[in-house]
């Protein structure tokens, strides 16, 4: 897989955990708790676990011994399908259709991303255009912000155009709202209601995760993700503006919001605002109605260990991951007939000599089982340790590893025997090792060591 579909995996995860626990967190987690996981979920999309993956898994077989599958199983991996040879008149490339799918993604998602902000700036330069400010709007959005000790100095304006109130800018944003006479609480409601929006960036989220959608054009779990935010968005405003009102208050709010959605919406604009379609509505008046219910503290240690255990998932997609290299040859251009099985394309270059170079070491085998570590130098350390418990200075061990070769020989019962050889890492001060990639197997039906 790619870097860019490993990512598309990570996120792919995370939706479907959310999926597969949304009949439990709808009834028992509060709407922050959907609005934080979503937000979370779309930055998933966007970070690149893959390229770190050489950390990543030593640190996870370090702390919780998880193995690649070819470490698990001593199964050498086949690297040409991650490479890409260039001969003197021609291009070799395994896996073609990735590759393509790869670059239209990208093409596809810089594209969009582009299309977007400039439907976005003509969105907004159209409607500033026709607006006004309306100065009874500053004065109650300047209480507002003081009751939230925020200070952003936004703006409000009266627009003809729109049926709907919006939030339009990114850094510099503007509250719009239809042009008509305007009830003190319930202009009151409709400022707290997009201060919310402001407050959390949700502008700039929709943005970022408009490109996430074409950039994983191809994903249907992205859409949905963009369907479920944009409603957890509008109903955690919803929940902010009547957490501490009255039954009767809640309802004007809701009847309000109703009102607004019979009219025309601005649902396919690059911009936050009341309307969504009337399922949506449905779904936001009915959340209201549990806006006062209790979550004791168990909800909240489930609340993070699903989002933890979502995160810890999506992060596994490290293994999906092989890095991509390019092989130049002067030869002229040939389909590679003869795979070469290595754990990685400088192993395979160098086969031959490596073969002869761990055919040495097996002069150091010197009982039935035994494991050893070859430093880069020669040096041959006996002393070593594969597991943490195994010796007793582990935990106080700063640990300073040097590279090197393990060896790790093991008799059957059949009087036979196998040598395998891993990269690898020792503890110059306790002789703790870190397996690295197998690099070679060699299997004896007679024991010759």
């Amino acid at each position: 897989m790619t870097l860019l579909h490993t990512m598309s995996l990570a996120g792919s995860i995370a939706i479907g955990i959310y999926l597969c626990v949304s009949f439990l967190t709808k009834r028992y987690l509060p709407i922050t708790w959907h609005k934080i996981y979503l937000t979370v979920n779309i930055i998933l999309f966007l970070v690149p676990f893959g390229y770190f993956k050489a950390e990543y898994t030593e640190w996870l077989n370090r702390y919780f011994g998880i193995k690649t599958w070819y470490q698990g199983t001593r199964v050498v991996k086949n690297m040409t399908n991650y490479t890409v040879f260039v001969y003197r008149d021609g291009v070799y490339v395994s896996n073609l259709p990735v590759y393509i799918i790869l670059l239209f993604s990208l093409l596809l998602g810089f594209g969009g991303l582009i299309l977007y902000l400039k439907k976005y700036f003509t969105v907004y330069l159209n409607i500033m255009k026709g607006v006004v400010l309306y100065e009874n709007g500053e004065m109650v959005l300047e209480e507002l912000e003081k009751e939230t000790k925020r200070n952003a100095k936004n703006k409000v304006y009266l627009c003809v155009g729109i049926k709907t109130p919006i939030t339009i800018g990114i850094l510099h944003r503007k509250i719009i709202l239809p042009d008509i006479e305007w009830e003190e609480k319930k202009l009151q409601d409709v400022l707290r209601h997009e201060l919310v929006h402001i407050k959390v960036m949700d502008n700039l989220v929709k943005v970022i995760l408009f490109w996430v959608v074409v950039l994983n054009f191809y994903n249907p779990l992205v859409y949905y993700l963009l369907y479920r935010w944009n409603l957890t968005s509008e109903m955690y405003c919803d929940y902010k503006v009547t957490m501490n009102k009255s039954l009767q208050e809640t309802g004007d709010y809701a009847k309000m919001i109703i009102d607004f959605a019979e009219k025309e919406g601005t649902v396919g604009l690059p911009i936050v605002g009341f309307s969504l379609s009337k399922k949506q509505i449905k779904e936001r008046i009915l959340n209201m109605k549990n806006i006062r219910k209790k979550y004791g503290k168990m909800s909240s240690v489930v609340g993070l260990l699903i989002l933890v255990g979502a995160i810890f998932a999506s992060s596994l997609t490290v293994y999906a991951y092989e890095k991509r290299t390019i092989k130049y040859s002067d030869e002229p251009y040939e389909k590679v007939e003869d795979v070469i099985f290595c754990s990685n394309w400088e192993d395979a270059v160098l086969f031959n000599e490596k073969e002869t170079k761990y055919d040495g070491y097996e002069q150091y085998i010197i009982s039935d089982d035994l494991t050893f570590f070859v430093t880069e130098t020669g040096e041959v350390h006996y002393d070593v340790y594969t597991e943490q418990g195994e010796y007793q200075t582990y935990g106080s061990c700063s640990h300073t590893y040097t590279s090197g070769t393990i060896t790790k020989h093991t008799k059957n019962s059949s009087g036979g025997c196998k040598v395998d050889y891993y990269d690898g890492k020792c503890c110059n001060k306790c002789g703790h090792i870190i397996y690295g990639d197998n690099i070679q197997s060699i299997s004896y039906s007679v024991c010759p060591h």
